[in-house]
C-alpha cells in the first residue's frame, strides 16, 4: 500500500515537472511580446535616456580629459554638450538651405519620371487631362481636399518640431546628468553587490561595454565621415549640385548599415535624374556611391573594426529592422550599439551559452581558415 502511495506520488511529481517544461516556451514567448509593447509605448520616455546613455558612454573621455588640466566635472560635462551641440547646430544650418531647395523640386522629379516612362506617359497624360476637363463641382471638391490635405500636413509637421523639441530639450538634460552623475551611480551599483567576484564582474562588464562603445562610435564616425568626404568629392567631381548636401547624407545614413546605404542609393537615383537625361548618367550618380560604400563595408570597416564587431549581415538587418519598426530612425541608429552591448552582456554572463556564436559573421570562419591553412603549410 505505502509502496502504491509512493509511486503515484512519484507520477504527480513527474507530470507537473513535464507541464511546467511545457509552459516554459509559452512563458518565455508571453515576456517577450510583453517587453515588445513596453518598448513600443515607452517610445518617448526610453528613446532620450537611451541615446543620452550612448552620448555619454563615448563623450565620457573627452569629460575625463578636460579634468586631468583640472576643470570641474560639471563645467566639463557642459563644455562637451555644448561643443557637441554647437558642431551638429553648425552642420545643420549649413545643409538646411540646399536640402530644402531639393525639396522644392521633388515636383519636377516626378515630371520627369513621368516623361521618362515611354507609353506610361501617354497614359497618364490622358488620366490628366481627364481630371482637368472635368466639372466645376469637381474642380471645387479636389481644390477643397487639396486643401484639407495641406492643413493636415503643416499640423502634423507642427505637432512633430514641437514633439522632437521636446525630446531635444531632454536629451541634452539627461545626457549632462549622465555625463556627471554616471560614474558615481556606477560605484553604488558596484558596492551594492554582496560578494567580491559579483563586483570584479560587474566593473568588467561595464568597463567592456564602455571600451566598445567608445571604440566601435570613434572609429565607426571616422569610417563615416571618410565616406562622406569621398561621396562629396566625387558628386563634385561628377558634377551634381550640393555635393556636400549628399556627403553628409553618406555619413548619416552608414550609420544604418545596409538599410542606409540602400536609402541613399534610391535618393541619388532621383538626383541623377534630375542631373542627366542619357540612362548612363541617370546609372553613375548611384553607381559612384555604391562603389564606394562597397569599398568601405568590405575592406575598411572589417579592417579597422577587427573581429570584435564582426555580425552576421542578415541578423544586423533583421535587428535595425525590428528597431526601426519600435522607435523609427533613431532606434535604427541605436541598433547596432544595442546589439553589441547585448553581445557583451551575454558573454560575460552566460545567458545564451553557445548560441552567442549565432551573431558572428563569417569573418572569424575566414581568419581561422587562412591560419588553418598557413599552419598547414607551415608543418609541410
Amino acid at each position: 500500500m505505502t509502496t502504491s502511495i509512493k509511486s503515484n506520488i512519484t507520477k504527480i511529481d513527474v507530470n507537473e515537472g513535464l507541464g511546467h517544461k511545457r509552459c516554459l516556451p509559452a512563458l518565455k514567448l508571453l515576456a517577450l511580446l510583453a517587453v515588445l509593447y513596453t518598448l513600443y509605448f515607452s517610445q518617448t520616455l526610453l528613446v532620450p535616456i537611451f541615446v543620452a546613455a550612448f552620448i555619454a558612454l563615448f563623450s565620457s573621455p573627452l569629460v575625463r580629459l578636460l579634468r586631468v588640466v583640472y576643470v570641474p566635472k560639471p563645467l566639463a560635462a557642459l563644455l562637451v554638450i555644448v561643443a557637441l551641440m554647437g558642431g551638429l547646430g553648425y552642420l545643420f544650418g549649413l545643409l538646411v538651405e540646399p536640402a530644402s531647395r531639393w525639396l522644392q523640386v521633388l515636383p519636377d522629379l516626378g515630371d520627369k519620371l513621368v516623361n521618362g516612362m515611354g507609353e506610361m506617359t501617354k497614359s497618364l497624360s490622358s488620366i490628366k487631362g481627364d481630371v482637368s476637363s472635368g466639372s466645376s463641382g469637381d474642380g471645387d471638391s479636389i481644390e477643397k481636399a487639396v486643401d484639407s490635405t495641406l492643413h493636415s500636413v503643416v499640423s502634423a509637421l507642427a505637432e512633430t518640431t514641437l514633439s522632437f523639441a521636446l525630446q531635444l530639450a531632454t536629451l541634452i538634460v539627461i545626457t549632462y546628468f549622465f555625463l556627471v552623475f554616471g560614474e558615481e551611480l556606477m560605484r553604488h551599483v558596484v558596492k551594492a553587490r554582496r560578494t567580491f567576484s559579483a563586483k570584479k564582474s560587474t566593473v568588467v562588464v561595464f568597463q567592456a561595454i564602455q571600451n566598445d562603445i567608445t571604440h566601435y562610435v570613434l572609429v565607426i564616425s571616422l569610417i563615416n565621415v571618410t565616406l562622406g568626404l569621398c561621396t562629396a568629392g566625387a558628386m563634385h567631381l561628377l558634377g551634381v549640385e550640393d555635393a556636400l548636401l549628399w556627403g553628409a547624407l553618406a555619413t548619416l545614413l552608414n550609420f544604418a548599415p545596409y538599410v542606409g546605404p540602400m536609402l541613399l542609393a534610391v535618393i541619388l537615383t532621383g538626383v541623377g535624374f534630375m542631373e542627366s537625361s542619357s540612362w548612363s548618367g541617370i546609372a553613375l550618380v548611384p553607381g559612384t556611391y555604391l562603389l564606394l560604400n562597397f569599398i568601405e563595408c568590405q575592406f575598411v570597416t572589417p579592417t579597422l573594426l577587427g573581429r570584435r564587431f564582426n555580425m552576421n549581415p542578415l541578423l544586423v538587418v533583421l535587428w535595425m529592422l525590428a528597431w526601426g519598426w519600435l522607435w523609427g530612425a533613431v532606434g535604427m541608429l541605436i541598433a547596432i550599439p544595442l546589439l553589441d552591448c547585448g553581445r557583451i552582456l551575454a558573454t560575460h554572463l552566460d545567458l545564451m551559452g553557445r548560441w552567442v556564436g549565432v551573431l558572428d559573421g563569417g569573418y572569424d570562419d575566414a581568419a581561422q581558415a587562412t591560419a588553418k591553412h598557413n599552419s598547414q603549410g607551415t608543418e609541410q
